[in-house]
C-alpha cells in the first residue's frame, strides 16, 4: 500500500483563498517535531497578510500556499478572525518559533541546514549567535545562494549536499514568497527533512535586524516597526499590502452574503 502524503488540517480559510492551520506556539513546535517526511520531506509556511495577497493575486501561489505541509499563521489580523471563531491560536512568527525549536532541538540531538541570507558573513554571524545562545545545537551546513536563479547543475549540487547532510530540520530565508515556491519545488528533491519558510528569521537572530517590542506585536503594529527600519523596501509591502489586504477581505465577506 502506498504512504499517504500529510498535511495538516486547515481551520479556516482567509479571504476565500489560502486555508490556514490555527495553533498555538508550543503545539506548532510540537507538530514540526512529529510531521512525517516521507514519501517527501515536509514544508510549513508561515502565512501572514503578504501572502494573502500574494495568493490572491496570482493562483500559483495560492496551490502553493495550500499544498504545504502546514499553513501556520503569521499575522495578528489573521490571528483575531480565528480568535473570533473561537479557535486557540498564537501569531507564529519566525523570531518567536525559531527560538522554540532550537532549544528543543538540543534536548532531542536533531540537525540544522540554514539555506538563504545576504551572504557568507551574515551566516557566521547567525552561526556564532545561535551556538552561543543555544549551546549544542547541531548545525549541518549553511548556504547563501546567488542573487539569482541558481542553474540546472547548481540546483542539483547544492541538493545532494543537503540530502547528503540529512538535516531533521532545513531553514529556508529567501524573501517570500520566493521561499515557499522553492520549499515546494523541492519537497521531492530533498528528502526527510522539515522544510520552514522563515523570512527575515536569518536576519533577526543574526543580530542584523532588531524584534518589535511586545506591545507593538501585541498591538499589530509590528509592520510599522518594521517599516521605520528599512521604510524602501517594505513600504510596498506594508502600506500598499495592507489596503489590498483591506479590500480582499471585505470583497470575500460581500461574496460570502451573496452566496
Amino acid at each position: 500500500m502506498a504512504s499517504t502524503i500529510y498535511q495538516r488540517k486547515r481551520d479556516f480559510v482567509v479571504c476565500g483563498v489560502v486555508g490556514v492551520c490555527a495553533t498555538t506556539r508550543a503545539e506548532f513546535v510540537k507538530e514540526v517535531f512529529r510531521m512525517p517526511t516521507t514519501p517527501m520531506s515536509a514544508t510549513v509556511n508561515l502565512v501572514g497578510v503578504p501572502a494573502i495577497v500574494s495568493a490572491k493575486e496570482n493562483p500559483k501561489y495560492a496551490e502553493m500556499y495550500n499544498s504545504c505541509t502546514m499553513a501556520a499563521i503569521d499575522g495578528m489580523p489573521i490571528v483575531k478572525i480565528g480568535i473570533r471563531k473561537g479557535l486557540k491560536c498564537e501569531r507564529c512568527a519566525a523570531p518567536d518559533i525559531m527560538g522554540l525549536v532550537f532549544r528543543k532541538s538540543v534536548e532531542q540531538g536533531k540537525t540544522h541546514y540554514f539555506y538563504g541570507g545576504k551572504d557568507n558573513e551574515l551566516l557566521q554571524k547567525l552561526r556564532e549567535n545561535l551556538e552561543i545562545e543555544y549551546p549544542g545545537i547541531r548545525i549541518v551546513g549553511m548556504y547563501s545562494p546567488p542573487f539569482r536563479a541558481l542553474t540546472e547543475e547548481e540546483d542539483q549540487d547544492i541538493c545532494e549536499i543537503i540530502n547528503g547532510l540529512h538535516p531533521d530540520f532545513l531553514w529556508v530565508g529567501i524573501g517570500a514568497p520566493k521561499q515557499e515556491m522553492w520549499m515546494w519545488e523541492h519537497q521531492k528533491k530533498i528528502h526527510g527533512t522539515v522544510m520552514l519558510g522563515v523570512g527575515a528569521g536569518f536576519n533577526f537572530f543574526s543580530g542584523a535586524l532588531q524584534k518589535a517590542p511586545e506591545w507593538m506585536e501585541k498591538a499589530s503594529l509590528e509592520w510599522l516597526f518594521r517599516l521605520s527600519r528599512e521604510p524602501r523596501r517594505l513600504w510596498r509591502r506594508y502600506i500598499l499590502g495592507g489596503f489590498k489586504y483591506i479590500y480582499y477581505t471585505i470583497e470575500a465577506k460581500i461574496r460570502r452574503n451573496i452566496e
